[in-house]
């Protein structure tokens, strides 16, 4: 199987990078927060009960433009509600402000224990404050143990990990969440990350050698029969940034007919990570690697 290199195919551009990723709820919910509509936002999230499913939806309303100017309102206006603080939360994260994140998501979980994307929060504020390894795997099974395969928790571990440049823990910690996962389960991406994390880590001149290895080629077409290329598997809110991040891991492993495969089905739904590893538009590397891949498969 061959390795991928960079050559001067021609690319066709496709949208930019959505942050609503194609979801129509999001983009109604991306607007009620630009007009600071919280009852709206508010009545949004009264019908969403999947922690996953919320987890997305917070993103997706922490990356509205203009979070900071108004979101203290809110808290002001409920200051029995936890949707508002959570929100704040993850817009402090974005912005690298740990220790209002923190403050936040203790109150949060103090009112309710059992608000999984809080605790996800929580795992990715270890990341921000620079938490040690055990305070981050106690907030990590804090999560899981509200709900066992909040994907998440699982990828802000992970993440947790790979900053920490561990990143043969990291793999051992996608095998693992992966071999207790049933199928169809979206915790498979965990494996394709973990390769693509030590792909990112190594010299440029060793990354080919990497990702083409048959190892990794093995275990990443595994990964993926094991959840997106399942039966069982189920596309839910944000899906694009699961079949986006197999993608450039099979481009990257020469695994072309898988990574086509991943092309055919994200369509124009490029996301930024981890395009942005190869070029700095996402949007660039996501076309190039693409038509590669296309043209690659026709001759």
């Amino acid at each position: 199987m061959r390795s991928f290199s960079r050559h001067g195919s021609e690319m066709v551009t496709p949208s930019a990078v959505d942050p609503c990723m194609d979801d129509d709820g999001a983009r109604r919910l991306r607007e009620s927060m630009r007009r600071h509509d919280w009852r709206a936002v508010r009545g949004f999230f009264a019908g969403i009960e999947d922690p996953d499913d919320r987890s997305f939806y917070i993103g997706v309303c922490a990356g509205a433009p203009g979070v900071q100017d108004w979101i203290t309102e809110w808290c002001r206006t409920q200051p029995k509600a936890t949707l508002p603080l959570t929100i704040r939360a993850a817009h402090a994260l974005t912005r690298d402000a740990a220790a209002l994140a923190e403050e936040c998501l203790a109150e949060v979980v103090a009112r309710d224990e059992k608000d999984a994307p809080a605790r996800a929060l929580l795992v990715a504020a270890a990341i921000a404050g620079d938490l040690d390894e055990a305070e981050a795997r106690e907030r990590f099974d804090e999560a899981v143990r509200v709900h066992p395969g909040h994907l998440h928790a699982h990828t802000r571990m992970l993440a947790y990990l790979q900053a920490r440049d561990a990143h043969d823990d990291a793999l051992a910690f996608a095998h693992e969440a992966v071999s207790t996962a049933p199928k169809g389960s979206p915790l498979g991406v965990l494996v394709a990350e973990a390769h693509i994390g030590r792909w990112r880590s190594l010299p440029t001149a060793r990354r080919g050698a990497y990702m083409s290895g048959d190892a990794v080629r093995a275990d990443l077409v595994a990964a993926a029969g094991d959840s997106i290329r399942s039966s069982a598997y189920e596309a839910r809110p944000g899906w694009p940034a699961i079949h986006n991040a197999f993608a450039f891991a099979f481009v990257m492993a020469g695994e072309v007919r898988w990574a086509a495969k991943q092309f055919e089905v994200i369509g124009d739904r490029v996301t930024e990570r981890p395009w942005d590893a190869y070029r700095d538009d996402p949007v660039e590397a996501f076309a190039e690697l693409r038509e590669w891949a296309r043209t690659w498969i026709d001759t």
